[in-house]
């Protein structure tokens, strides 16, 4: 259940620590946090209005690493045209009933889609760019679902690598550069 706090200004979410790798994804949410009487600008207006929002947050595993992402803010609304009535439609497959307390989510499994988003001062994050049910008519990813206590857990650091004695070389895949938008132009830009 959420609960009630008064707050000047919504803040920027949770602690992530580290970048998770863009790619599809079981995860599992590890978070809701709700923010009520959130003071904002209304749309295309001066007069502040307080409205109250929501983000989630969830967790998934790359390479044997623990990873957590969480969504924008998302003003809490029932209406079909609402993020967080799509947000909840496409998770759970089917459009969420009325007076439904979207916090029992915590703890299920989805499947996401991660992508890198830079921001206007240049700084990389992660981004949910969709998510659909953990189990549909043609695939279940159920049993890879991570319980919500192994983000809760410390990590083990990471095994030393080890060095080989002779190194070859290898072609080695990297990605694209990130596209800057004062060094780029309008046809490379991934929006």
């Amino acid at each position: 259940m959420a609960v009630l706090t008064a707050k000047a200004e919504s803040s920027s979410g949770f602690q992530i620590d580290e970048l998770a790798p863009s790619g599809d994804y079981v995860a599992t949410c590890i978070d809701i946090a709700d923010e009520f009487s959130v003071p904002r600008k209304k749309y295309q207006s001066e007069e502040m209005e307080d409205i109250d929002v929501t983000r989630f947050l969830f967790g998934l595993a790359h390479n044997g690493k623990l990873y957590k992402v969480q969504t924008f803010e998302m003003r809490i609304s029932g209406s079909p045209k609402s993020s967080l009535y799509k947000f909840l439609t496409a998770w759970l497959g089917k459009a969420p009933e009325y007076g439904w307390d979207y916090c029992t989510l915590k703890g299920q499994g989805a499947v996401i889609s991660v992508e890198h988003v830079v921001s206007q001062m240049g700084t990389t994050y992660s981004k949910i760019a969709r998510i659909t049910p953990a189990k549909t008519s043609l695939a279940d990813y159920s049993a890879q679902i991570i319980p919500i206590d192994r983000f809760t857990q410390p990590q083990p650091p990471a095994p030393a690598a080890v060095a080989s004695p002779t190194p070859t070389p290898s072609a080695v895949a990297s990605a694209p550069a990130p596209w800057n938008p004062q060094a780029g132009s309008e046809a490379d830009c991934p929006f």
